[in-house]
């Protein structure tokens, strides 16, 4: 199941459509996102993870399959998977007694799934977690057997044999090593030792230069943590300079050739992989993809 949230993680939500085939289905973080996946034309069966009330009518209307945790929540007629919450302490039922109340409530025809998600890649913690799951799947099974039965997301393959199930929800594992961002030159300078270069004077020059301003700032995602870090051109690397501003970056050139117009490579899917982006910036790759949004020109290879 390929989760779709958040734009596809800002890259575009119209890469559903390029993989459908591939997949048994989407997750999303609300109802309007999988409004949106309808209008777009996508068949394939599509998962709220998030569900009000009065998204009912919409769930109706377009076929969306409803997370539920609270019967309040509950509206007659709609697919439900029922979220467990086997220790994160995010969403979910914690409880048999709050389990047996929503049940209670639920049509077996109505109950579609039960889910949790895996939240940590420590194994005393993710057997936990799977202890707790199994005893709140055999409930629900007690009401629908055929419940489709998932927990495991992108890293997934820590912890296959552990426990069976009927599909996994890739996430950032469908995109990490699927993008490249790229950014141009806008101006080249000539830059004397003393002087200082971006915000608040906090790079000073400890030797002649020659910098680059390029396209793209923190604003489209390239956030301030890339101040130190290493852009590519051509075969070579360009080491980022001073503080990102809102729109443009600098990078010190001063031993490579460049003009005008050259392509400056932001991510790639090696060595300026968001994996190892995210572990150089001790931040979550997760952060440093969906922070990308706005001004980037977006070209989709199927």
């Amino acid at each position: 199941m390929a989760v779709v949230k958040a734009d596809c993680y800002s890259n575009g939500i119209n890469i559903a459509c390029f993989i459908e085939e591939y997949v048994c289905g989407f997750a999303v973080a609300n109802v309007f996102e999988g409004v949106q996946l309808r209008e777009l034309g996508i068949k394939k069966p599509i998962l709220a993870l998030s569900f009000k009330k009065s998204d009912g009518e919409l769930c109706k209307k377009y076929k969306i399959m409803a997370s539920i945790c609270n019967p309040k929540n509950y509206v007659r007629g709609i697919k439900y998977h029922i979220a467990i919450d086997s220790g994160m302490n995010r969403g979910g039922l914690k409880r048999k007694e709050e389990l047996f109340e929503l049940l209670s409530l639920l049509k077996p025809s109505e109950i579609a799934g039960v889910y949790s998600h895996i939240y940590s890649q420590n194994e005393i913690l993710t057997d936990n977690q799977i202890k707790k799951f199994n005893q709140m799947v055999d409930t629900v099974e007690q009401f629908n057997r055929y419940a489709k039965v998932h927990i495991f997301a992108s890293n997934y393959k820590h912890f296959a044999d552990k426990l069976p199930v009927d599909f996994v929800r890739l996430g950032i594992g469908l995109y990490d090593k699927a993008v490249a961002v790229t950014s141009n030159i806008l101006q080249i300078k000539d830059v004397k030792k003393g002087e200082t270069i971006g915000y608040d004077g906090q790079y000073v020059a400890s030797q002649n230069m020659k910098i680059a301003l390029c396209e793209g700032g923190y604003f489209d995602g390239i956030i301030r943590r890339f101040c130190g870090q290493k852009m590519a051109f051509n075969t070579d690397f360009c080491k980022v300079i001073g503080k990102i501003s809102m729109d443009s970056h600098i990078v010190d050139i001063s031993d490579l050739t460049a003009k005008v117009g050259d392509e400056i490579v932001i991510y790639d899917t090696e060595e300026l992989s968001f994996e190892r982006r995210a572990a150089d910036m001790q931040i979550s790759e997760y952060e440093l993809m969906t922070a990308l949004r706005g001004r980037f020109e977006y070209v989709y290879f199927n």
